[in-house]
């Protein structure tokens, strides 16, 4: 009788599955973050274009727009246009008198997330900012972003940009 060895044996198999178990452990992290600062950057180009559309609705009105409606600009999927507050995607936007805010929503409410917030004008002290971003997370599980798209510090917030 000839046995021909067919098939992996137990120890060969528990290798395969380790060495996935590792390779998955160190590309899960890597790829939620990626999806983290994909979404974050779309919320950071929606804010920007509400932003430049309150802006010129400012300049027209001589004052700040206080809800989406109204504006030059529209978004499919924002759920209550009409109101000072509305959702687009994650993020939950938010007009005030001095600016525009995005924050993203998280398990029901952006209370432990990050936001980014748009001012038309912002003091600081003696200081005075003009259009600035800014990004503020009250967790340090997302501050990590804040500091990754951050150019400077004011504060406690993180400056985006300029």
């Amino acid at each position: 009788m000839n046995y021909t060895k067919s098939g992996f044996t137990l120890i060969e198999l528990l290798a395969v599955v380790l060495i996935i178990a590792i390779l998955t452990s160190i590309a899960v992290p890597q790829y939620r973050r990626s999806v983290q600062r994909a979404e974050s950057m779309e919320a950071l180009t929606n804010l920007r274009t509400i932003f430049d559309s309150a802006k010129r609705y400012r300049a027209a009105n001589s004052e700040a727009p206080l809800k989406l409606h109204g504006l030059d600009v529209s978004f499919f999927d924002a759920d209550t246009p009409g109101n000072s507050s509305f959702n687009i995607g994650k993020f939950h936007y938010t007009f005030t008198t001095n600016g525009v805010s995005a924050c993203r929503i998280s398990a029901g409410s952006y209370a432990n997330t990050y936001c980014f917030t748009m001012y038309y004008n912002y003091k600081s002290g003696s200081a005075q900012y003009k259009d600035l971003l800014a990004c503020t997370s009250s967790t340090s599980k997302y501050s990590w972003l804040c500091e990754a798209l951050s150019t400077s510090k004011l504060g406690s917030m993180y400056v985006i940009g300029s």
